[in-house]
């Protein structure tokens, strides 16, 4: 059971942040900042840093997958992003295990990194043509600010759930 629920998590957070995004939809108040939720890819980041690169790169992609289908016109464009950007920042090693504040800031890093190379992609594909100052100040420092908030907030529970996780795998191979 445990090996299906990382997975059963990473999508219901994936519900739950397009809900969020839904909610939190500026042009509803008048607001013209953007709050982009990268939960499910700051989770993924805590996952391959406690479990391997291999894991982080897989449910980068698979997860990838699932927001360009979802969430964009290109197929790919987070596919790729997600799983090369988990496979570099997925560093499981035992310094980033042990230290929460270092697991925190590798995954705001990614989150930063997964948005400027959306960002990146989207305007050289001729998707968008917002302009960087734009993308800098109404996207991109809202959302790393909102994102670092929920990480900071969820980081000790998140580490404790997927510690739990790999003890019952370890303990379901040994039966």
């Amino acid at each position: 059971m445990s090996r299906y629920s990382t997975f059963l998590v990473l999508f219901l957070l994936f519900i739950f942040e397009g809900t969020v995004f839904q909610i939190l939809a500026p042009d509803q108040y008048g607001v013209e900042l953007l709050f982009i939720p990268r939960w499910v890819f700051m989770v993924i980041i805590f996952i391959g840093i406690f479990r391997g690169r291999g894991t982080g790169m897989f449910y980068g992609i698979v997860f990838g997958v699932m927001y360009d289908v979802i969430h964009t016109s290109i197929l790919g464009v987070y596919a790729f992003g997600m799983g090369f950007i988990a496979y570099l920042l997925s560093i499981s090693i035992p310094f980033f295990q042990r230290n929460l504040l270092a697991t925190v800031l590798t995954a705001i890093v990614a989150a930063a990194a997964l948005d400027y190379y959306v960002y990146g992609m989207m305007y050289l594909l001729g998707v968008t043509s917002i302009q960087h100052p734009e993308f800098l100040y109404s996207r991109f420092l809202p959302s790393l600010a909102m994102n670092f908030s929920i990480i900071a907030v969820f980081a000790i529970p998140l580490r404790k759930w997927i510690r739990y996780v790999i003890r019952r795998g370890e303990e379901e191979e040994k039966l």
